[in-house]
């Protein structure tokens, strides 16, 4: 078992976790894995469009049913609404339809429809990705479990979906699909998140600066958690430790009563600064 040193100050903890040399008695993370289903689509949040409209100041200009929400026409499923995002090379507002109603879509979040759109359509100015965005951090402020945010150069998949297998004996748990953790993954993580669910987990990734501290305050985790280090991205930074400071940003706004843990194996994890009130501990 890990040693584990939790140091309260002003209600905010630090948990340094310094593993130790033994192998673990899981032998098989992949067999493990296999056996959890990725992420539990039980009670979907079924949004209305005044709560679109409200999220993303947006206009009702076609009334439709409540739904989830997609932003990819190649999965939706009846009963769901539409958020078309627009990149560089394309633009998914070409995929409204007639022929998207009769895939079940009830509704378009969206710049623009096409001539003949006859189901939902909530109209928002400017970007799409912007708009979904605002209604991650809407969906936030109405999820009142326990979220988990995690972030690392490598491991934070199978690390995530371990978490939520041990939460999964003491209360429900919703966690990301896959690897959604850019801003479009986490995004839509807590858009489907259930409101009522006991936790949240979710994986945060960033290849440059900014980036974490976007998803970071985007999802306000709980919990904090840093695994490591690593080469990722040195395409984007000068250095291993502005890798490091980049992942940091995860700890920045940290709130009194959040915890904040860290790899105590990893050095350049340690050397990152913690909130004020928050006190870092060493080995016992």
């Amino acid at each position: 078992m890990p040693q584990i040193t939790i140091t309260p100050i002003y209600n905010t903890s630090y948990i340094f976790i310094k593993p130790t040399k033994r192998s673990s008695s899981f032998t098989n993370p992949t067999r493990i894995i296999s056996q959890i289903t990725p992420f539990s689509s039980s009670n979907p949040p079924h949004w209305t469009a005044p709560e679109i409209a409200e999220a993303i100041n947006g206009r009702i200009n076609k009334w439709g049913p409540p739904g989830t929400i997609s932003t990819d026409t190649r999965n939706l499923r009846p009963g769901q609404w539409f958020l078309p995002l627009v990149g560089q090379n394309y633009d998914a507002h070409c995929f409204i339809t007639p022929e998207l109603s009769s895939k079940g879509c009830i509704g378009v979040i969206g710049n623009h429809v096409c001539k003949d759109w006859d189901m939902g359509f909530v109209q928002v100015d400017g970007s799409t990705l912007n708009s979904l965005k605002k209604l991650g951090h809407f969906a936030r402020k109405r999820i009142n479990g326990c979220l988990i945010g995690l972030t690392g150069s490598v491991g934070k998949t199978t690390t995530r979906t371990m978490i939520a297998l041990g939460l999964e004996s003491i209360g429900t748990v919703y966690q990301s699909r896959g690897n959604w953790n850019n801003e479009i993954g986490v995004a839509l993580t807590l858009i489907g998140m259930p409101r009522n669910v006991g936790f949240g987990v979710l994986e945060l990734g960033m290849s440059q600066k900014g980036e974490m501290l976007e998803l970071a305050r985007m999802c306000r985790p709980n919990v904090r958690v840093i695994l490591n280090v690593g080469a990722s991205h040195l395409e984007n930074f000068a250095s291993l430790k502005e890798v490091s400071m980049a992942k940091g940003e995860i700890l920045r706004d940290a709130m009194p009563g959040d915890i904040c843990v860290l790899n105590a194996d990893d050095p350049l994890v340690m050397s990152l600064p913690v909130p004020m009130g928050v006190k870092k501990v060493g080995e016992i």
